[in-house]
């Protein structure tokens, strides 16, 4: 089998040892912050020519939302170099501490900024790497709906029955991160996605249990996942490549 593709990792935060040995056994799919993320990820691409790369700004980067037209102008000027645009989607964890009256004004701002992105890789027909989390996710569909995005990644997705569905039927992938190896509710809402969509990422270097996140990773994701859907690990891994090419046309 081709290298396994972890399909969400923030590469440019590992340490140069994870990255090479990243690029030595995976096919990762790097995606960006912020503007300064997005200008390490190409200069990365220059190093290493394996390296598959988003760009875009986190939406839980509130403060960085004012970067949206240096972002798009490397997302205009490298569109060839890219396979997506990415981390981008709706805020939701950098609310909870907010007033209401800032909830309000930072979600809407999240839309607009999230809107634009979405217009542009309609332009570009690039892809999407998203960060969704819950009801609010029915908001993001209605624009991915409106400007005929046809390959989304909702990575790490935790939601409703009636969001996942959403998703598979129009034919969108959710991406399962290490977090499922431990964490039961977690397992329980990845039993809820179909198969058929579902695809491995690492989220490095987010920490799992202490451990840092690395594309290493993604086996014993897949094992577990396996173990959950009571099929074998050569299926959960054919499923995640058979998407993941889909998703980014990665040759």
């Amino acid at each position: 089998m081709a290298k396994i593709i972890d399909n969400h990792c923030h590469f440019e935060q590992l340490t140069k040892r994870e990255q090479k040995q990243a690029i030595a056994n995976y096919q990762v799919v790097g995606v960006a912050s912020d503007y300064q993320s997005s200008l390490q990820l190409l200069a990365l691409k220059k190093e290493y020519n394996d390296l598959s790369i988003c760009l875009g700004i986190h939406p839980e980067r509130i403060n960085n939302y004012t970067d949206f037209l240096m972002v798009a102008e490397l997302i205009e000027t490298h569109c060839h170099q890219l396979v997506g645009i990415g981390e981008i989607g709706l805020p939701y964890f950098s609310l909870l501490k907010m007033s209401r009256a800032e909830q309000v004004r930072f979600s809407q701002q999240g839309l607009i900024l999230f809107e634009k992105f979405v217009k542009l890789a309609a332009k570009l027909d690039q892809a999407l790497n998203l960060h969704c989390v819950g009801d609010d996710t029915w908001q993001a569909i209605s624009y991915l709906e409106r400007y005929r995005i046809k390959n989304v990644l909702f990575h790490w997705f935790a939601g409703s029955h009636e969001l996942i569905a959403a998703i598979y039927e129009k034919g969108w992938f959710i991406s399962v991160s290490p977090e499922v190896i431990t964490n039961i509710k977690y397992q329980n809402q990845v039993k809820m996605i179909p198969k058929e969509i579902l695809c491995l990422e690492s989220d490095g270097p987010w920490l799992y249990q202490g451990q840092r996140g690395i594309p290493e990773m993604m086996i014993a994701t897949a094992q577990k996942i396996a173990l959950l859907f009571n099929c074998s690990l050569s299926e959960i891994l054919q499923t995640s490549q058979r998407n993941a090419h889909q998703i980014w046309r990665i040759k």
